[in-house]
């Protein structure tokens, strides 16, 4: 219920003449740090996205539920050779009441820390850019803006391959599922050829009873 009030307010801001001057509003910088020059293809190491924001503005908790009212911090990556390989840890988030969604909730104020385990593909070598993508929201006390995304990026040098590659998960789930569908057709395409000479020497049979 908080989030559906939540979006029809949104709805009405985005209608307001307020609307254009919100938009300028930017209350969180984003910073990479902690970025080593050279890493392994396939080897999991931590980066920490860094936030300062505004003295009036709090940033939510990446523990947060999303149906407690406002977005949650999410970190991700729109790269394709790239994933986030684990749990995200953060700076330790105040726990307070929220007069805009009526309920307690996590956020950071001033500053905040995410530490974010990664890795890039064992297929990849030399120079690469690492690009995370923060989705985040901003309130103060009497309002909120709408949810922003912003990418931070670093370079960095892939030399060698892990001995221990990180495996993500959904891709071993896609290829288990890959898998299971090949076994299926090919089960299916023994069953099918087997009926057809099944049928093919039925009538066979039939044609050698009747009387010539």
């Amino acid at each position: 219920m908080n989030r559906v009030i939540f979006f029809m307010g949104i709805t009405l801001f985005a209608l307001s003449p307020f609307f254009v001057s919100a938009q300028l509003l930017d209350p969180v910088e984003y910073t990479l740090s902690n970025v080593p020059d050279t890493v392994k293809a396939g080897q999991v190491f931590e980066v920490t996205v860094e936030a300062s924001i505004d003295k009036e503005w709090h940033l939510y908790s990446i523990k947060n539920t999303p149906e407690a009212g406002p977005y949650p911090t999410q970190f991700s990556t729109p790269l394709s050779e790239m994933v986030i390989a684990g749990n995200i840890e953060e700076s330790e988030a105040d726990i307070a009441f929220d007069p805009n969604f009526e309920t307690d909730l996590g956020w950071h104020s001033n500053t905040a820390q995410f530490t974010i385990p990664v890795a890039f593909s064992s297929n990849l070598q030399g120079e690469q850019t690492l690009i995370l993508e923060a989705l985040y929201q901003v309130c103060d006390d009497k309002s909120c803006l709408p949810p922003k995304t912003k990418q931070v990026k670093e370079t960095i040098f892939l030399a060698g391959v892990s001995d221990s590659p990180f495996v993500n998960n959904s891709d071993r789930n896609d290829s288990s599922l890959r898998w299971i569908a090949e076994v299926i057709l090919i089960i299916l395409a023994v069953f099918l050829t087997l009926l057809v000479v099944y049928k093919l020497l039925r009538k066979k049979i039939l044609n050698d009873k009747l009387p010539g």
